[in-house]
Parts: structure tokens; C-alpha cells; sequence
């Protein structure tokens, strides 16, 4: 009894000194703005093309790591803030800033139950995938400087690595009887070949040379377009058309002709084509205003809303900067 009577009395202080000591309500909206900002950045680590679309360049020579490995390190990384946001009490923080939280803890929710259906085993779906969306997004990165291109040849180099580990997650959806269907792979096949059969200089990854900023001097011009060039022959080309040869003769023999199954993308990928729709607008209205860190603060305070009220706060701060 004694020793009972000890311990409820350690529990009871402990109690006493947690309330006692309990943060207060600007030092947990401190610490919840922090926990945004991780996740945020966290995001545009994971995928560096989209860092690059929203014109981050910390990231320019990367692309993003589609082992399982990496999967599971994001799962991973996203409990934890899951963790950090639960420990959060939100009781008197502005109504914004608990609507945020409790959105962003559904969202994290959302991707750790989604984790089941392992992701990265269809890096290719009825909507996008490995195939199409690095030619696609070439548009959207920075080329303004002799670093850019350096780092865009960079990670053209990286593409093989990429597309063989495109490869290995497909043939572990295989092994467990999750591919996609028919219907998904013809077409991905026949995107794959059309990009693996292009001449270098018609490539879309050539599409960066067709317009140098004007900063960039002859003599670099030069070399940049004989690197990139040799990239694109020498990396880029062999891995679609080797990417091609195995859809056709493991994947393609492997599908069955059923309707397409549900797309279990992240739901922070729809968010992140939103993102890009709303920097693309704020660049378009406000011209040389526009203020890159001043979009990602806004973001970075709003990342965690609905799309609707993510877009009225970029509509309030374009105003706010006419």
C-alpha cells in the first residue's frame, strides 16, 4: 500500500508540474507554425521536381527517389509529424490556425492508412506516372542561370536510376498481384516508346536549349547544349527504351484486362498541382512583383487548408501586392 501510495503521489506531482508548466497559447501557435514549415519543407525534399516547379533550387539536381526504401523512410517521417501535432493542445489559437491543424492531421491521417496499398509498387496509373510526368514538368523548372542547367544536366543523369527503380517497384506489385490493368500499360508503353525513339535535339528534354536567359555568354551556351545533348543520348534515351522493353515483355504479359483500379495518389500530389496553378497565376497577375518567398510564406502558413481557402489567401496576398 505504501508503495502504491508513492507512485500515485509521483503521478499526482508530475501532474501538477505538467500543468503548471504547460506552454502557452503563442508559444504552441510558435511551435505549430514550426511543425507546417517542416512538413512543407519535408514535402519538397521528397520530390524535388516539384521544388523545382515552384522555382525552389535547392533541389534542381535531384530527382525523386521511388525506391520502397524512400517510401517507407516518408511514411515514416509523416507519423512522427503526426505525433508532433497531436502533442499540440490547440485550445485558444486563432480559428484559422486549429482549422489548419485539424485539416493537416487528417491529411497525414489519410496518407498513413493510404501506406497500405503501397504506392510505390504502381509508379504508373491511368493518369500519370514515371513516363510522362518528367518531360511534362520541364516547363515549369528555373532556367536562368549557367547553375540551372548545370543541374538540370545533373539530373538527367539520375533518370536511369530512377526508371530502373520504376522497374523493380513494378515487378514487386507483381510478385503481389497488383498491376495495373491492360488498357494503363499499352498506353504507357506507347508514351515510353514515342519518348525513347526521338532524336536527341527533338527531345522535350532538350526543350530548355531552344532559349538561353541572356546572362548565359556564347562560349557556355555551347558546352551546356554539348552536355545536355550527350545526356540525353547517353542516359536518357537508353533508359526509356530499356523502361519500354520491360513494360512490354514482364508488365504488359503480367496485366489483366479489367477496369482501371482506384488511383491511391498522395494526397498531397493533388495539393501540389494546385500549388503550381497558383504560383503560375500569381506570376502571370503580378509580373516582376511577384516575390517567390513571399508565395511560399503564404503557403507555408497555408499548405494544411482546403484548396478553396488555400486559393483565397493567395488571392488576398496578390492584392496585397499590386
Amino acid at each position: 500500500m505504501r508503495r502504491i501510495a508513492s507512485v500515485v503521489a509521483v503521478v499526482l506531482l508530475s501532474s501538477f508540474a505538467s500543468h503548471a508548466q504547460a506552454p502557452s497559447a503563442a508559444d504552441r501557435s510558435v511551435t505549430l507554425n514550426i511543425l507546417f514549415k517542416d512538413v512543407w519543407e519535408d514535402s519538397l525534399k521528397r520530390h524535388p521536381e516539384f521544388a523545382s516547379a515552384i522555382g525552389d533550387r535547392r533541389y534542381n539536381d535531384q530527382l525523386t527517389d521511388l525506391s520502397p526504401r524512400a517510401f517507407n523512410d516518408e511514411v515514416s517521417r509523416r507519423h512522427g509529424f503526426l505525433l508532433r501535432l497531436i502533442a499540440i493542445d490547440t485550445a485558444g489559437l486563432p480559428e484559422q490556425q486549429r482549422l489548419s491543424a485539424d485539416l493537416l492531421q487528417r491529411q497525414l491521417t489519410e496518407d498513413e492508412e493510404a501506406a497500405r496499398f503501397k504506392q510505390w509498387e504502381l509508379p504508373i496509373n491511368q493518369s500519370h506516372g514515371v513516363q510522362t510526368d518528367l518531360p511534362n514538368t520541364i516547363a515549369d523548372w528555373p532556367f536562368a542561370t549557367m547553375k540551372d542547367y548545370d543541374d538540370y544536366i545533373a539530373r538527367l543523369h539520375k533518370i536511369p536510376a530512377q526508371l530502373r527503380q520504376a522497374s523493380e517497384d513494378l515487378l514487386a506489385g507483381i510478385d503481389d498481384h497488383r498491376v495495373q490493368p491492360a488498357s494503363v500499360i499499352e498506353k504507357a508503353l506507347a508514351q515510353t516508346e514515342e519518348l525513347a525513339n526521338q532524336k536527341p535535339e527533338a527531345s522535350p528534354f532538350a526543350a530548355p536549349l531552344t532559349q538561353f536567359p541572356a546572362g548565359i555568354d556564347a562560349p557556355t551556351r555551347k558546352r551546356i547544349s554539348a552536355e545536355l545533348l550527350d545526356a540525353i543520348q547517353t542516359d536518357v534515351l537508353p533508359a526509356y527504351a530499356r523502361f519500354a522493353k520491360f513494360l512490354r515483355v514482364a508488365e504488359l504479359p503480367a496485366a489483366k484486362p479489367t477496369e482501371p483500379q482506384p488511383d491511391h495518389t498522395f494526397s498531397y500530389e493533388v495539393l501540389q498541382a494546385k500549388i503550381l496553378e497558383l504560383r503560375a497565376k500569381a506570376q502571370t497577375t503580378l509580373g516582376p512583383k511577384f516575390s517567390l518567398q513571399g508565395f511560399h510564406d503564404v503557403i507555408v502558413s497555408s499548405e494544411a487548408l482546403p484548396m478553396d481557402v488555400l486559393q483565397q489567401h493567395i488571392d488576398v496576398w496578390i492584392a496585397s501586392q499590386r
